[in-house]
């Protein structure tokens, strides 16, 4: 066997000694010669006095991949020239779509190895490229023996990913080296697209390289990890309708229509709602221009699936422009809705959309009214600076190590003194940001000065509140909105709940008034219907009802509720008195003639699970919950009524199972009280014949005297 240092691959081969002594952070790859092959088995890392919170990536790569003079990725290469215009060399080696073989660990924040493969690097970026440091890119292929990572990047269970990013933080890459990361949280908590992140320490052959972010690579694959509608069929396009995965052909039908039609008319508007997501693209531009971000002009990515409905939605990405200190007063929604080109970041093809669609005054309304929410709840300056202290806390401690240990890239890399102060300017932002958005709402509208909204809702726990089709996540809001828009407001209580308080669809008041809701949710009366749970089989995903009444039963309407809110109706169901029906999730249950049989739509837990039964008022007619310590057949009653013989229902975990038919310790009980009852009136019946035997006895001696 022999081993080598990965920064000298290939150069520098040794037998494999009794043992190594490892006294700093180091890679180590092995291979195993067998004749003249050479078998890759692996790098692996090993860290000295190194501890961290977050996660660790380390590369184990060919040196000269990265910096030869001439096939160096990281490089200008033999033939770069300095462009004047642009002010930044071009033909260089890292504009190139060059791939090379590296290997790469990923470790989580428990220090488990999570990723340990082959893969291919590239350099990453659009302009950030041309800076001193750069992102990176690994790729997953066959060809390196294993084309997906497959492994939980973000905290969000285990996924195959093509491809992922070790990212700078872009333009940000001296001061906090989390910005995008940072604000595109916001633009998630409003269900747009965004790349997930998790902060990374990286080594790239034993060298301390800094924190970057493990972020996604926005392609087919992403599309496809987030709503699981396949990599074929999609559409995805750049800036001004580039091509990055698929066809333009139905962007261009979308943009074609908007300037043959006028958008105003509602049933146009109607037929663009068919083509766009208009929510998406509405709460995609909300957020790019409360961020402020100037380079939001190229940075469009926007997508559509024939696997689902065909829509276009809008990714936000590339944020680290935004939330600039000195740009906290700019009105950006003037700027992107000017008609013509005000600054070099709003070109008409760039706001093209958005102008034509606040033609529309639909759109317009829910624009204003939607601006406003988002600005009372995600965007609010509470929420932002809670944020502000996630990621302080996060990044901290190890920003430390950051300026400390890294690699060297130029004479000046930024500071822990120059990153407080950065931090500093995004509570600056969020201090002032949301009032003047709210300014800019009334300059551009031409609106009144609104009026505040103080809601609040009692046992949030019952139901939710939605505000202009938002569920608002919080118990208590206060928050503006303006008089000229009636504020569409519905109430959803839980199932088995109602609610008082508020009984109007809309919510209106004076400009510059103040407005009070208090909405309480409240728990229903219990049905008065006998149905019961009977037996739940966990292993097998199935559970009994049984009918105590004595009549049948119309059970359309009714709903089953598990612990994880799962809801199953009932349809077409008619149970007869005594009567048993039966829930199952699978297809191979063994069916009982007389036994009603429904396939439900949810799992049954082995351990902790809880099942309601509600009728078609939403009451709650029977409930059983328990949390198991062992796993045997089924959770059943003894009893399948209110009491028998002065024994009350109780429920058991055991090893019985009588799924579609009375329970054993049941079935025990009344043939006890049969054979009791025989014994009985055996007994009666020869204590009588006793009796007359003796009368006829006492006669017959009267007689004989």
């Amino acid at each position: 066997m022999q081993f080598f240092k990965e920064n000298n691959i290939h150069k520098e081969r040794k037998k494999f000694p009794d043992s190594l002594l490892i006294d700093k952070t180091q890679n180590i790859c092995l291979v195993l010669k067998t004749k003249d092959s050479m078998i890759n088995l692996g790098c692996f890392s090993y860290f000295i006095d190194f501890k961290t919170k977050i996660k660790v990536v380390s590369i184990s790569i060919n040196h000269s991949y990265l910096f030869d003079s001439i096939k160096g990725i990281y490089m200008k290469g033999p033939n770069a020239y300095y462009d004047s215009v642009y002010k930044h060399y071009r033909n260089v080696n890292f504009e190139k779509k060059w791939e090379k073989e590296n290997y790469v660990e990923v470790f989580n924040e428990l220090g488990q190895r999570i990723i340990n493969q082959k893969s291919g690097i590239k350099i990453f970026g659009g302009m950030t490229k041309y800076l001193p440091e750069k992102s990176l890119r690994l790729i997953a292929r066959s060809q390196y023996g294993i084309n997906r990572f497959d492994a939980d990047l973000f905290g969000s269970g285990k996924r195959k990913y093509k491809q992922f990013i070790l990212r700078h933080s872009g333009g940000d890459y001296r001061s906090l080296r989390f910005k995008d990361a940072f604000t595109t949280t916001f633009a998630k908590e409003s269900g747009l697209d965004v790349q997930e992140s998790s902060p990374a320490h990286v080594f790239i052959n034993s060298e301390y390289w800094g924190v970057y972010n493990i972020r996604e690579k926005i392609n087919e694959y992403f599309i496809n990890n987030h709503y699981d509608c396949g990599i074929d069929g999609i559409d995805l396009l750049q800036g001004n309708s580039n091509i990055e995965e698929g066809l333009k052909t139905k962007y261009l039908s979308l943009i074609n229509f908007i300037k043959k039609n006028k958008i105003s008319n509602n049933q146009n508007y109607l037929e663009v709602n068919k083509m766009m997501d208009t929510r998406n693209f509405m709460n995609f531009w909300i957020h790019q221009i409360y961020y402020a971000n100037q380079d939001v002009r190229g940075n469009i990515r926007y997508w559509r699936s024939d696997s689902l409905d065909g829509k276009f939605r809008w990714i936000v990405y590339d944020t680290d422009l935004g939330f600039a200190p000195n740009i906290t007063r700019r009105n950006m929604l003037k700027d992107f809705t000017s008609p013509t080109k005000t600054r070099w970041y709003n070109p008409t093809w760039a706001t093209f959309l958005l102008r034509k669609l606040l033609t529309n005054q639909n759109f317009k309304k829910d624009f204003i009214l939607q601006s406003c929410f988002i600005l009372n709840t995600t965007l609010s300056k509470k929420n932002i600076q809670k944020r502000i202290e996630e990621f302080k806390k996060t990044y901290q401690q190890e920003m430390e190590i950051h300026f400390k240990q890294r690699k060297l890239f130029q004479k000046w890399q930024g500071s822990m003194e120059n990153w407080h102060d950065c931090i500093k300017g995004l509570y600056n932002f969020s201090n002032k940001r949301t009032l003047y958005s709210f300014t800019h709402l009334e300059e551009v509208f031409k609106l009144n000065k609104p009026y505040l909204l103080k809601l609040k809702i009692n046992k949030p726990q019952n139901g939710y509140i939605q505000l202009n089709g938002n569920r608002l996540k919080q118990s208590e809001l206060s928050a503006y909105f303006y008089s000229e828009h009636p504020l569409p407001i519905s109430i959803h209580p839980n199932i088995g709940y109602d609610y008082s308080g508020y009984t109007k669809k809309t919510i209106h008041a004076k400009s510059g008034d103040s407005i009070s809701i208090n909405i309480t949710f409240k728990q229903k009366e219990p049905s008065k219907r006998k149905i019961v749970f009977n037996e739940i089989d966990y292993i097998n995903n199935c559970f009994e009802i049984f009918n105590q009444e004595n009549n049948e039963i119309d059970m359309s309407g009714w709903k089953l509720v598990d612990l994880n809110k799962h809801v199953y109706t009932i349809d077409n169901l008619l149970i007869p008195k005594g009567g048993f029906a039966v829930f199952h999730f699978g297809n191979n249950i063994k069916k009982i003639d007389g036994v009603f049989y429904k396939k439900i739509n949810f799992k049954i837990s082995s351990q902790k699970e809880q099942l309601q039964l509600f009728d078609k008022n939403e009451r709650i007619v029977d409930n059983v919950s328990y949390e198991l310590k062992e796993s045997k057949k089924s959770y059943s009653r003894n009893i399948p009524f209110e009491k028998v013989d002065n024994i009350k229902p109780k429920w058991k975990n055991n090893n019985d199972l009588t799924m579609g038919y009375h329970n054993t310790s049941y079935t025990k009980l009344i043939k006890t009280d049969s054979s009791n009852k025989i014994l009985y009136l055996i007994v009666l019946i020869s204590g009588t014949l006793l009796c007359i035997g003796f009368f006829f006895y006492k006669r017959k001696k009267r007689q004989e005297i």
